[in-house]
């Protein structure tokens, strides 16, 4: 059976910012944004099995925008990680059907990049691919079935 990897990049964050990058608040834009790319989301009627989520507060609030019901499991190391950073995740837990990853540019895009047979233009904030794979989740072959963002919807 064919297995579904779901890719977003956090919604759109405040640029001013007084503590840290890691603290960065979504802005006015991304608090409208993310719930618009979540209904879009639903409409597909895709649920993941598991989403893995970065630790910063941008995208824990991102997610929590989505309202999705399913177990969530928060990474420190998904915090800016590389796309092959990201891709050793995915493979730990390559025994979920439909995986979710909410993280970060350009770590995000270049997986995406690199996960399909296409290549992928670079996500939008709020950007979110939908990727199937026909035997397991490998580099190179995965079929983009949807790209959603707030540009896109």
């Amino acid at each position: 059976m064919a297995k579904q990897l779901i890719l977003l990049r956090h919604a759109k964050s405040v640029s001013q910012f007084t503590s840290s990058d890691f603290n960065r608040t979504l802005n006015e834009k991304g608090r409208k944004d993310a719930p618009e790319v979540a209904k879009a989301f639903k409409l597909l009627g895709i649920q993941p099995d598991i989403i893995l989520c970065s630790t910063a507060i941008r995208t824990k609030e991102t997610l929590s925008l989505f309202n999705l019901d399913a177990p969530v499991q928060y990474l420190d190391n998904l915090y800016h990680a590389s796309a092959s950073e990201m891709f050793d995740i995915i493979l730990e837990n390559k025994n979920h059907q439909t995986i979710m990853v909410v993280g970060h540019n350009f770590g995000i895009t270049n997986l995406a990049n690199q996960l399909s047979t296409t290549g992928a233009a670079e996500m939008n904030t709020c950007g979110l691919y939908i990727i199937e794979f026909p035997d397991g989740i490998e580099l190179h072959q995965g079929k983009i079935l949807n790209y959603l963002s707030p540009k896109t919807i």
